[in-house]
């Protein structure tokens, strides 16, 4: 298999994963387009299979979630194959089949064209001129477009049967893209036998394919076409809802990745294996208490904290965030060192004291990102496990890809009390439940009933999302950082007790990770300051009054004050693509200044 181009190893995480299309340059840049292949693929290029491979990491609770045994790195570098190295590649298939010849128009499929064995670029041989090695290739084209489907599949554009043929036309001669004219409406589709021809305006409309069926083609998976129920629709190949990845995260935080773990490294297979949690006294007085390296530490400490770790893997749909929340706002055990998680919990700010709870300084962190699935046409929203999400896999393998990374941030949480207070106010709770309203209904409108919409947009939720949002822009101006380095972590759960806070961070493929300057700019000192000024930013918008009255969030039907001019940060940044914000929430609105959680401070009466 011949490389055609490089990624990074963290694109396939983000947009170039199994089921992606890309694109890529060949020789003298011929275009060319591929769609990633599966992960069975991966092993076919590997000598060593599965979690036997070199390049794999592991973090056993986002395991237990996902219920796998562990996770691969997307391979980059070299293999050794016996005395000799080759190249670790991701695999990929050309896609789409169709091609045009930018100088005669010919429209055909890729076994038409002329090619060199070994080598993906197709040429015109009608077109192309010279002879042997200096021969001068004109290269086809990838078509623009290609059908898909909610359910992720992906098919070639009905290219012959768009033109209306007359009655007697084969279809078996070649086809012609000529294009003179602007837009859709300039190309047109024209069939060499019969002359009929039609242009392609109105192509991407869902109306225009009301005749064509889904074969249910998975082309990364090279698995025969199954067949399917969903209505296909035609899409730009390049579009960005052609492939939203669906991703899983975690980081590592007390109780595991420790050094308490690491010391139950050699019993660990035996400890997970237990059928019985009975058997765990017994196992730990007999193999382990008597081997263990502290005198002073009992048989039943040991229970107890082995006991602890074995019941977070037991939840295997459980949320992580919960215990990432609570280690973030305690620090962990005293008498453990973390070598991936150091915090430095800070004084709050003096202004913001009845307003936040937490301020604490991440000095390093580590964070495991593993690709699930992925979706086409509009992305999942967190806690949604439909069976709309397409497999990376021909069947579930005991691993997924991941990376890992490490970087530095500053967690904040809010003081819950006043929260609280500040929630069950009639005007506040009336427009959270506008805001939840115009976000399922948005959601019902691009995906079908079956799939419930997962996520409950409070009060809360938009106070935590929006000021994360705006601390986040402010902080690319003083810590060097700029916003899309910068991404969110967001910890919101309902009710009294509930989590209501924040992480920003950012990070590096590195093992060293980050040089430390966001983490700085959460000491007491420096983040009063900062996170005032960003409050004060919201105030008032560049696209006032437009933005402030929601006239601009009038396509998603929520009416929330929030533009591209005040809250949207890059979307790679945002848990929610930049969806579900309001700065209302936060400053208030002109006409109703009691909404805003900071709007006392704002004035100077606290």
């Amino acid at each position: 298999m011949k490389p055609i181009g490089k990624i990074r190893r963290s694109q396939v995480l983000t947009g170039n994963g199994p089921g992606a299309i890309i694109d890529f340059r060949g020789e003298d840049g011929a275009p060319i387009s591929v769609v990633a292949a599966g992960l069975e693929a991966w092993d076919q290029l590997s000598i060593k299979k599965g979690l036997l491979n070199d390049q794999r990491i592991h973090h056993e609770p986002l395991q237990a979630r996902l219920q796998v045994n562990g996770f691969r790195l997307p391979p980059v570098g070299e293999e050794k194959v016996g005395k000799d190295k080759r190249p670790r590649l991701v695999p990929s298939y050309r896609f789409p089949d169709w091609h045009v010849c930018p100088k005669c128009n010919l429209l055909q499929r890729s076994r038409f064209w002329g090619a060199e064995i070994g080598k993906p670029e197709l040429w015109c041989p009608t077109c192309s001129s010279g002879r042997g090695r200096r021969i001068k290739k004109v290269y086809a084209v990838p078509v623009r477009f290609v059908v898909t489907c909610p359910a992720g599949h992906l098919q070639d554009f009905p290219w012959m049967s768009w033109p209306r043929h007359s009655e007697s036309c084969s279809r078996k001669k070649a086809l012609k893209l000529i294009g003179d004219g602007a837009g859709l409406k300039g190309l047109r589709v024209h069939c060499t036998e019969c002359k009929s021809e039609r242009d392609l305006d109105g192509a991407l409309s869902p109306s225009a394919h009301a005749n064509l069926r889904c074969d249910g083609k998975s082309p990364w998976l090279k698995l025969p076409a199954t067949g399917c129920n969903h209505q296909p629709v035609a899409i730009q190949r390049g579009a960005s809802n052609a492939y939203f990845p669906v991703i899983a995260s975690a980081l590592d935080v007390p109780p595991f990745g420790g050094s308490f773990r690491d010391m139950l490294e050699d019993f660990w297979p035996d400890l997970v294996a237990l059928d019985d949690r009975s058997q765990l006294p017994d196992y730990v007085r007999k193999r382990i208490h008597p081997n263990w390296p502290d005198p002073d530490v009992t048989s039943e400490e040991l229970t107890s904290r082995i006991m602890t770790l074995l019941k977070m893997l037991d939840e295997k749909t459980g949320d992580l965030r919960p215990n990432e929340h609570l280690m973030l706002c305690s620090g962990g055990p005293d008498n453990e060192a973390f070598a991936e998680f150091q915090v430095r919990p800070q004084l709050l700010p003096h202004e913001m004291k009845g307003l936040l709870d937490h301020v604490v300084s991440v000095e390093r962190l580590r964070e495991v990102r593993a690709l699930q699935g992925f979706t086409r046409l509009s992305p999942v929203e967190a806690g949604d496990s439909s069976s709309f999400i397409a497999p990376l896999s021909e069947r579930k393998l005991n691993w997924l890809p991941a990376i890992e990374v490490r970087g530095e941030g500053i967690f904040i949480s809010f003081d819950e009390p006043q929260v609280v207070e500040w929630e069950n106010r009639p005007e506040v709770i009336a427009r959270a439940a506008d805001a939840h309203s115009a976000a399922e209904r948005s959601w019902k409108e691009h995906n079908s009933e079956e799939r419930p919409f997962p996520l409950t947009i409070s009060a809360r939720f938009l106070l935590v999302h929006t000021t994360a949002h705006a601390l986040a822009e402010r902080l690319s101006l003083d810590s060097g950082y700029s916003t899309a380095s910068i991404r969110e972590r967001l910890y919101v759960s309902p009710g009294p007790g509930g989590m209501c806070g924040f992480l920003l961070y950012t990070s590096a493929p590195d093992s060293d990770g980050t040089l430390g300057g966001l983490s700085r700019k959460g000491r007491t000192s420096e983040l009063g300051p900062i996170l005032l000024a960003a409050l004060r930013d919201l105030e008032w918008c560049s696209s006032d009054p437009l933005c402030s009255s929601g006239i601009l969030s009038l396509s998603e039907g929520s009416g929330s004050a929030a533009c591209h001019c005040c809250t949207f940060i890059p979307e790679t940044s945002c848990e929610h693509f930049n969806r579900h914000l309001d700065r209302g929430m936060l400053v208030g609105k002109p006409d109703q200044p009691e909404i805003g959680f900071f709007r006392a401070l704002l004035e100077g009466k606290i």
